[in-house]
């Protein structure tokens, strides 16, 4: 008996109309490395040239083996047919979708029929609508809260700005260092006057604000930001850099996402709304497989990134802070222009019971 060991990736390789077992990862890494570098699926082809298969019938029963198995799917039928990887199928049709044009532009599709003669623009015309108001918003106040693209600001040593040998940001005479700090792109910008600017870069990996777990993850990131700036100024008695209490975030993007179908990608739909102080935006993003409705909004906190996190977490505490601020303004109002104390009172009144109504109100 013979001792040679057969890996099981290559049974029935050699064997025509044997049933193949070519590794699920094998495929999938072929046919992602083949979209990112070209924007095509695998094709039969691909396999004989990787030496996976020895002829083309073997490569199509591979292919199809696996499209069973949900490792890859195509988009239509073609010759010869292309097939993506299903990880990132979300990814894949977006894709496609900017490269398909069917004359569906901007938000016109939210207001007037399209003019396309394109089955598929005819079809997206009266879908799109009706997915928003019948589908998304129902699931919206459901859905996790999430913060993402986050911008801080804080101060080091102007020292610090000559003695760094970094290259030049594209604006204002700045410096920066890129950073990869878990699944998240971070960028260090330092100025002549010590300000740093700090961007950090999640769109594809929010971070949940829903538990207290989620609470001491995003507390725990803003720390491996702080370390990653100490470590950039060789700063190991922490003299320099300031704790993470006092740096402030001026900006910040909160968002809460629906998955819909990959077909939306199609519609192009884009909406910015803007009332008072406050600019949502919607539109259809790409999560690894799967396709979101992304509803989100911009905020301008221009307060302690600690101070904002807490109070997103706990929102009646916040509005009992509004509520404090508020009674020591009508304080200040009734002293200055000596307002008795039952109209004290029916002014503090007022104010109270309109503004508990937004006491369940994250931001």
């Amino acid at each position: 008996m013979s001792n040679k060991i057969t890996q099981l990736d290559l049974v029935g390789q050699s064997f025509p109309g044997c049933r193949s077992y070519i590794h699920s990862s094998t495929i999938i890494e072929l046919a992602t490395d083949k979209f990112e570098k070209t924007g095509k699926g695998i094709t039969y082809k691909d396999l004989t040239d990787a030496g996976i298969s020895i002829h083309k019938n073997h490569a199509q029963d591979i292919l199809k083996y696996h499209l069973r198995k949900g490792d890859i799917f195509k988009l239509k039928d073609k010759r010869p047919q292309q097939y993506y990887p299903t990880n990132i199928k979300s990814k894949v049709i977006e894709k496609i979708a900017k490269n398909t044009p069917i004359d569906l532009t901007g938000v016109d599709l939210l207001s007037t029929p399209s003019s396309s003669k394109s089955p598929l623009s005819q079809c997206l015309q009266y879908t799109v609508i009706p997915t928003l108001e019948g589908y998304v918003l129902p699931l919206l106040l459901q859905a996790p809260l999430f913060i993402h693209n986050m911008h801080f600001k804080t101060k080091v040593l102007p020292e610090c700005y000559s003695e760094l040998d970094l290259p030049c940001y594209k604006r204002n005479n700045g410096k920066y260092h890129p950073e990869i700090i878990g699944k998240t792109k971070v960028d260090y910008v330092f100025y002549a006057s010590g300000t740093v600017d700090i961007y950090a870069s999640c769109s594809n990996n929010p971070f949940k604000l829903e538990t207290e777990v989620d609470r001491f993850r995003i507390i725990e990131f803003f720390g491996q930001i702080r370390a990653g700036l100490i470590n950039l100024l060789n700063d190991k008695h922490e003299r320099i850099v300031g704790d993470m209490a006092e740096w402030e975030l001026t900006e910040c993007d909160i968002n809460r996402d629906i998955k819909v179908s990959d077909l939306l990608h199609f519609s192009a739909i884009k909406v910015l709304v803007k009332h008072l102080d406050h600019l949502f935006s919607i539109y259809i993003k790409s999560m690894h497989e799967d396709t979101t409705c992304r509803v989100e909004e911009r905020k301008h906190p221009n307060q302690s990134a600690i101070e904002f996190i807490n109070d997103v977490f706990n929102p009646v505490e916040r509005v009992e802070k509004q509520l404090a601020e508020i009674g020591r303004k009508i304080d200040r109002i009734c002293s200055v222009n000596n307002i008795d104390g039952s109209s004290k009172d029916l002014v503090a009144t007022s104010t109270a019971a309109t503004t508990s109504n937004f006491s369940d109100v994250r931001c």
